[in-house]
């Protein structure tokens, strides 16, 4: 008879940085796909899409000062969800909704 232990922490850190290239990919695709979706004005919304990767953790970016207003939208302003509408498509997604 054998026995095994399982140390989920270890078996999650693994999970994790095996998993990080595919993850990247991923990232990668939807950043891609809203760029694709993003209204172009000044260009900068949809040039501030991309892909942040440390140690084992990968999100997906938009570094314009004024991405979350025209993300989610304003009292004002309709919600464009480029950035949502997209990670949407690759799975489950439980963040921030736009204003309706």
């Amino acid at each position: 008879m054998a026995r095994l232990t399982l140390y989920r922490q270890a078996l999650r850190a693994e999970a994790r940085r095996e998993s990080m290239s595919r993850r990247k990919e991923i990232a990668g695709e939807i950043a891609a796909d809203a760029r694709s979706r993003a209204p172009v004005v000044t260009g900068a919304y949809r040039g501030g899409i991309g892909v942040e990767a440390n140690s084992d953790e990968v999100r997906v970016v938009d570094n314009d000062d004024d991405a979350i207003h025209k993300e989610y939208g304003t009292s004002d302003t309709p919600a464009h969800a480029a950035l949502t509408n997209a990670a949407m498509q690759y799975g489950k997604y439980s963040g921030t909704r736009p204003r309706r």
